[in-house]
């Protein structure tokens, strides 16, 4: 994997999605991107360029700011908008990392293989936002650093421990930054959502993404003290 100063970075995220009162008592992973009456809410995105330690600021999408008569259409103008925002970060690794080895722009967050980018990527299919194979190129090259599965090896897990499995954010939280206070479930975005409390949502996923932020800064520090440690003993051998 290659790296360059300024091109790099990390596009940390967290989206919020719609799912209607008939789908809410699905068993497992609740919301799926082909369900009628569910759509996106929304996100927060912020890129990171982690050779300079450098953020930009947060951009933030939201469907109750879109210009639109239906949920569809003011759905359709918020996944221009992110879909062009993800396509910014593909113009500065085309034309400022002009290396085609570079690595590709990193998307990071908990559960994010799992359900935002697929998400994205199948409402912008849906509503046509691009051709197909463009669509495929802006979301599934980018590189997944899943905070779930990353911190799958270093979390305790006592009661399974013949199985290796991704964890939830508040299991990651707990043992890695210490916070001890439980992430609300993300049933309470839908009822927030019915109640027009738009401002609420965007708050909680505002610090989503600022939990994301330390759990990969603590993940970054754990593997960087790991690798100083093995330097040292083998100097002393």
């Amino acid at each position: 994997m290659r790296f360059k100063p300024n091109v790099t970075h990390v596009i940390f995220l967290d989206l919020e999605y719609y799912v209607p009162k008939e789908h809410r008592n699905r068993p497992g992973l609740k919301a799926n991107p082909y369900l009628d009456g569910s759509f996106l809410i929304g996100g927060v995105f912020q890129r990171y360029f982690p050779i300079e330690d450098r953020p930009e600021k947060k951009e933030e999408f939201w469907i109750w700011e879109q210009d639109g008569e239906s949920i569809g259409e003011k759905e359709k103008a918020l996944l221009r908008k992110i879909c062009y925002y993800f396509r910014e970060s593909w113009t500065r690794w085309e034309v400022l990392g002009n290396d085609s080895r570079l690595t590709e722009p990193i998307v990071a967050g908990f559960g994010i293989a799992r359900f935002d980018v697929p998400v994205l990527f199948s409402r912008s299919l849906k509503h046509e936002i691009a051709d197909p194979t463009k669509l495929y190129d802006t979301y599934f090259k980018l590189r997944p650093f899943d905070l779930s599965v990353a911190a799958a090896t270093i979390v305790p897990e006592t009661k399974y421990p013949k199985v290796l499995a991704p964890v939830s954010q508040n299991w990651a939280v707990k043992h890695l930054i210490g916070n001890g206070e439980r992430k609300p479930s993300g049933t309470t975005v839908w009822e927030l959502y019915d109640q027009g409390n738009y401002e609420k949502i965007a708050e909680r996923t505002r610090a989503e993404v600022e939990i994301a932020k330390r759990v990969y800064s603590k993940l970054l520090k754990m593997r960087n003290n790991t690798i100083n440690t093995r330097g040292k003993g083998n100097r002393q051998s």
